[in-house]
């Protein structure tokens, strides 16, 4: 009754019966009949209410539709939950295998490369190396690793980072940043611009020797070249055409061939200058390995700067041929010259190749190119049989400074 006088307004009204008749009765009560009844005034609120509210067998119905969906929902998150530990061990399982199966497998193939000599020998019977010790050192993929290193060299470091990271850099190797065109170590955005920083002007004086030093770095070695051979170490030559390729070397009456060797350590200075003047008439880009050209390893290994990947520039002098050999080393397989568009070093490239239009001229001092990330000049021309040099092995030289007694040329 309650809910009757709060939805019509008059119990003679068609809402009135139809709600009196689903209550039950089938037609208005006797006590309702005669009777005023008053109501109050009728609401859309009160007709929402009843369309909202369900009926019992809906409402039941609804409620068994929910317990079934949930009790179905819940068994199958059981089943998940069971199910992925299991999985996850499969996944474990299958990449510890390959794990394993990957690293024996190149174990395998780099034990069977070192200790089975023959084949190798075959293939390469110039550059073997008898000592295992040596085959496992050359055996590293230095080539991959020094890409990697270059990549990361090309990343911006933030400003926060850039003292303490070049710091540790500057102090470990003794680098002297009062010769740098900028001594602030913020201002190099990546250590790429780092290692490469220019000097300040004047900072080398260039002698008005014929011959000059191309870099800045050590002298490992110096001497003449003899029957067509390059001694760097005591009983570790090879031959000219090895290291420089086809060139013509023939020397004139009265002259010599020669041969100077001075290494970038990683403090250095590590662009190359030209150390005479001269014309450049070929250039040639040996792909090869990036072993370390470290002295050390210059004495242990034979024939490494025959390995290593390395551009030469050969040209002609006043006393005849004249040839700058730029060797890469480890994280060092980048080299670029002045002038020339930068080329990115393939590790696959086999061939080498030559490319030089016309022809260059330099001046003592002038810059010829740079490495991007240090390592070894080579100097092989010819001279007057009475040179006498001004350097012995182990001097520290700094580009620009004289290479030769003046009155020998």
């Amino acid at each position: 009754m309650f809910c009757i006088r709060h939805c019509f307004t008059s119990p003679s009204s068609s809402l009135f019966r139809v709600a009196v008749r689903s209550v039950g009765f089938a037609s208005s009560p006797s006590f309702l009949s005669g009777a005023r009844l008053r109501f109050p005034a009728f609401h859309s609120q009160h007709l929402m209410l009843l369309s909202s509210s369900p009926s019992p067998s809906s409402a039941f119905r609804s409620r068994r539709r929910s317990s079934t969906t949930s009790s179905v929902h819940s068994e199958v998150s059981a089943a998940s939950v069971r199910a992925r530990p299991l999985r996850r061990g499969r996944r474990r399982r299958l990449l510890k295998w390959l794990l394993v199966g990957t690293l024996s497998a190149f174990v395998g193939f780099c034990l069977w490369d070192i200790f089975v000599p023959s084949i190798r020998e075959m293939d390469d019977p110039v550059h073997y190396y008898t000592d295992w010790k040596i085959r496992f050192y050359t055996k590293f993929p230095w080539n991959a690793i020094s890409s990697v290193v270059g990549f990361l060299s090309n990343i911006p470091i933030p400003v926060l980072l850039r003292e303490p990271i070049y710091g540790v850099y500057v102090r470990f190797f003794d680098c002297r940043m009062d010769e740098a065109a900028e001594e602030s170590l913020q201002t190099y955005h990546t250590f790429a611009a780092f290692f490469n920083r220019p000097l300040r002007k004047g900072v080398r004086p260039i002698s008005h020797s014929l011959l000059v030093s191309p870099s800045d770095g050590t002298v490992l070695h110096f001497g003449k070249v003899i029957n067509g051979r390059v001694e760097f170490v005591k009983d570790n030559d090879y031959e000219l055409h090895e290291f420089l390729g086809p060139v013509n070397a023939d020397t004139r009456v009265g002259n010599a061939l020669y041969q100077i060797v001075i290494y970038l350590a990683p403090g250095d200075y590590h662009a190359f200058h030209s150390p005479a003047k001269w014309r450049v008439f070929e250039k040639v880009h040996f792909p090869g390995s990036l072993l370390s050209v470290n002295p050390a390893y210059v004495d242990w290994i034979p024939k490494i700067f025959c390995l290593n990947e390395r551009v030469v520039l050969s040209g002609q002098w006043q006393h005849g041929y004249f040839s700058l050999c730029a060797v890469a080393a480890t994280n060092v397989g980048d080299i670029v010259i002045t002038n020339e568009p930068v080329k990115n070093r393939r590790v696959h490239e086999t061939e080498q190749f030559s490319i030089f239009d016309e022809s260059m001229s330099f001046r003592p001092g002038d810059k010829v190119g740079e490495f991007r990330l240090g390592s070894t000049v080579v100097l092989v021309f010819e001279a007057p049989e009475n040179i006498e040099f001004c350097i012995r092995a182990g001097d520290k030289l700094r580009y620009g400074q004289s290479l030769v007694l003046q009155p020998s040329l």
